[in-house]
């Protein structure tokens, strides 16, 4: 089979024994090490998708793909049925339900927290929110959103604000709010005790731990709303990543009464954060692969020494310097091709068994990592696009670190070489 004379040789010379062994070694250690660093930024990569994923997951649970609302800040809605009417022709939008939101302390036992009210209706609430699943009626069974009654005034607690104040399914809390009520004793602000009907567990300490449901016609006789009426609606989206251009839409068919609010918008900085978290681990891990790539330099620069007689000798028989220099990259580019193949394999058999690779370790040495971060598990998502920029990245750093060795091994002179051999 024909093969170019550069590429038989360059292959012969990675394949063939050498006098030196630890040329050989050093080869082997220059394609462990891109191996490695690609196999590290891999699997650092997914876990860090995967954590990414967890955290919008839950966070858009709770505060939904898009909310409309009455461009008053102290205004609210009428009639929200026929504000989405007009907007549900829109191909993004799946569904719609109203909700009132407001703030207080709850006391129970001796102990005060602040909370966030979430007024819900039960009959469209499913239809947007994600977090019916981890209701409870009494931390055990499950239940979900038609466990808030008009008229009943219960509440559905986060899990750490319900632990936070003692409390359990079926016990009574008192909401104090920021409104005031005038009496014979002065002005004292407005309370009202609610019954724990549910308990959820959404895992993001910043809503277990400060948030409450209730039913949107209780929660809007509490903070003094008129009947009916609904501080804004929200909105479930087909595709949650062209919110942005879902609400320009909305906020053309409505105008200016009515304002919107994407999750991009509420969770900007997070997910930005998250992000640089992201680019700065990958740069990291690039620095990784690089000194690993050197690896490629030294073994190559020793190679071009011990071989300078046959570079004489090939120079002899009529190779140009082009065609040695040629040779020498083929070796380069081998053991960065080589390094990258066994770290993306690597790579992924960790990626894609973090989770059975974490519970052989906690065998071994105890503890629970997902309890750290409250999850039941660590979350690993491999990006396709991931994998190729960094194999891109890998293979390129390899070929540019083989220029230097060949371009010397190019500039031996043959009378040089072979003077004292």
């Amino acid at each position: 089979m024909f093969r170019p004379l550069t590429l038989f040789i360059g292959l012969r010379y990675t394949r063939a024994k050498r006098k030196k062994n630890f040329i050989s070694f050093i080869s082997f250690i220059s394609i462990g090490g891109i191996a490695l660093g690609m196999m590290t930024m891999i699997v650092v990569l997914s876990v860090m998708n995967g954590f990414q994923n967890e955290v919008r997951q839950r966070n858009l649970a709770m505060a939904y793909d898009l909310s409309i609302r009455n461009s008053n800040p102290q205004g609210f809605i009428n009639n929200w049925q026929k504000l989405y009417s007009k907007i549900k022709a829109n191909p993004n939008i799946i569904a719609a339900a109203p909700f009132n939101n407001g703030e207080g302390l709850m006391a129970a036992n001796g102990q005060f927290f602040p909370v966030k009210i979430q007024g819900v209706d039960p009959n469209y609430e499913d239809s947007v929110s994600s977090i019916n699943h981890a209701i409870t009626a009494d931390f055990i069974s499950a239940a979900d959103f038609t466990i808030l009654q008009e008229g009943e005034f219960g509440t559905i607690l986060g899990s750490d604000l319900a632990m936070n104040l003692g409390l359990n399914v079926g016990d009574t809390v008192t909401l104090i709010t920021p409104k005031i009520q005038i009496t014979a004793a002065g002005a004292i602000p407005r309370m009202k005790r609610l019954k724990v009907v549910g308990i959820f567990r959404l895992g993001a300490y910043e809503y277990d731990s400060v948030m409450a449901l209730m039913h949107y016609q209780d929660s809007g006789k509490i903070y003094q709303l008129p009947k009916n009426s609904v501080s804004g609606f929200r909105l479930k989206l087909n595709d949650p990543m062209i919110a942005r251009e879902t609400a320009e839409q909305i906020k053309d068919q409505l105008g200016n009464d009515y304002q919107t609010m994407t999750w991009i918008e509420e969770f900007k900085i997070l997910f930005k954060m998250i992000e640089i978290e992201k680019l700065t681990m990958f740069t990291i891990m690039s620095l990784i692969i690089a000194v690993a790539v050197f690896n490629v330099v030294s073994t190559l620069v020793m190679v071009v020494t011990e071989k300078r007689p046959e570079i004489a000798i090939l120079r002899t028989l009529g190779m140009s310097p082009t065609q040695i220099m040629m040779i020498f990259m083929v070796q380069g580019i081998f053991i960065g091709f080589f390094g990258a193949i066994i770290g993306i394999l690597l790579g992924l058999l960790i990626a894609l068994n973090v989770n059975p690779i974490i519970t052989f370790i906690e065998g071994i040495f105890g503890g629970n990592v997902g309890n750290a971060f409250y999850v039941t598990e660590i979350p690993s998502i491999v990006i396709w696009s991931d994998i190729y920029i960094i194999a891109f990245i890998t293979f390129g750093l390899a070929s540019v670190a083989t220029l230097y060795p060949a371009w010397k091994a190019s500039k031996t002179q043959p009378a040089e070489a072979l003077r004292y051999d």
